[in-house]
Parts: C-alpha cells; structure tokens; sequence
C-alpha cells in the first residue's frame, strides 16, 4: 500500500515463489548475429538495451527498450515487459556482467533470455544497421513547459521542476501525450530513458532525456523546485 503503484509481477511472483523458480539454465548469454536478432525480433523477441543513459543516448537499436543495468533492473524489466514468457535479447557493454543480469532477469521469473547482440552496437553497425539517437538536454538550457517528470506520484509531489507534466513511467504508453518535442526526466536519467525508448516505438521522433533530477535543475538554474500535496 505504500508504494502507490507497482509492477505488474508484483501480482504474479508470490505464486511463483510458492511454486519454486524454473531450474536455472547456465549463466551465459549466447552471442546472437544481426540476422539473428532480426529473426527473432520478428518473432516477437524483445531487445532490450541495458547500457547507461548516455550510451543509448549516443546510438542504439531502433525500437529497443532501454532499461540500464543497476539495482532495480529487475523492477523495471517486470514493469515495462508485461509478458514474463517474452524472449529477450540483450544489448550491453562489454564491461556489464552477464551473471548480473541473468541474475536479475531470473529473480523477477523472466527466464527467456534467449542471447545477446554478439559484438553489441559495434557490430550491429558494422553491418550497415540503422541505429536511433536520442538527445540529452542541459539542465540550463530545459524548458519546463515541455517537460514530463516520470518519477513515482510521491517522488513527483515531494519536489519538481514548475510546469512538469507528471506521467508515472509504467503509464507512458497508455497516456496521451501532447505533441510536438518533449523532455522526460527522472532522478538521473535511467527511467526517463526508459520513457523515451516507449515513445520512440510509438512513433515519436521528438523525444529527449533529461539526465538529471529536480535539484540539479534548480542548482543549474537558481529557481526553486515545486513541492504539493
């Protein structure tokens, strides 16, 4: 009752835990080719792209979802991947630990981690493969007016910049949102990635990231953050 709302696998890992786990497979994630991907892409696997903010930023596999890789990887994964039986493809730095994230994948019952881009981005552009940018915006330079804070409803009314719509990252893609370009921000920027990998495979090509939080912007700016009930 605390948390407002919660991930879907909030509802079915309780079962799961009276159950017991699947058996665990081996902790290795089998290199996939570009080829790969795209057959298994169009048969319904997801790509999920778990490089920080600023890597997916930079470059990434069109309509992949980014979830970057730290603690709560797992909330997020059964947040935003309604379907635990969903293949999963991963995309990574070479320097992310595959047991990390097999791990985290595991504990949340998401057990088809069916490989990874063998060779990450580099190969996938190697391969003459399109990649999507996704711009970051300075705190100083935001313009709150087309801003949409991601954070949780207490995160949101604990403090935020003045003029930030409010959508809670698990309502992104039943929400309408206004047209034209758009800002999405959270503490850091991890779940405001998130949001615009969801706008992205919508269709929209006007989103941006706010790599920061609510104080920074007013320690970049000298305004004050809006705190309501």
């Amino acid at each position: 009752a605390s948390l407002g709302t919660f991930p879907p696998y909030f509802s079915r890992l309780s079962k799961v835990n009276r159950l017991g786990p699947a058996e665990p497979g081996p902790v290795v994630l089998p290199g996939l080719s570009v080829a790969e991907v795209q057959r298994l892409r169009r048969q319904g696997a997801e790509v999920v792209d778990v490089r920080p903010v600023a890597d997916y930023s930079a470059g990434h596999v069109p309509r992949s979802l980014s979830i970057a890789l730290r603690p709560v990887f797992a909330t997020w994964l059964g947040w935003l991947v309604a379907d635990p039986s969903t293949p999963l493809i991963i995309v990574r730095n070479p320097d992310q630990d595959t047991a990390e994230i097999l791990w985290q994948t595991r504990k949340v019952g998401y057990d088809r981690v069916v490989g990874e881009l063998a060779g990450g981005l580099v190969s996938w552009t190697g391969h003459g493969q399109p990649t999507t940018r996704t711009p970051i915006v300075e705190t100083a330079t935001l313009e709150p007016a087309a801003l949409v804070d991601v954070r949780q409803r207490a995160e949101y009314a604990a403090g935020h910049v003045p003029g930030a719509a409010h959508v809670e990252l698990g309502d992104v893609e039943s929400h309408d949102l206004p047209d034209g370009p758009l800002v999405v921000m959270c503490g850091h920027g991890e779940r405001a990635a998130s949001a615009a990998s969801l706008l992205e495979r919508s269709g929209r090509h006007d989103i941006s990231v706010l790599a920061a939080g609510p104080q920074d912007w007013a320690d970049a700016t000298g305004h004050e953050i809006e705190v309501t009930a």
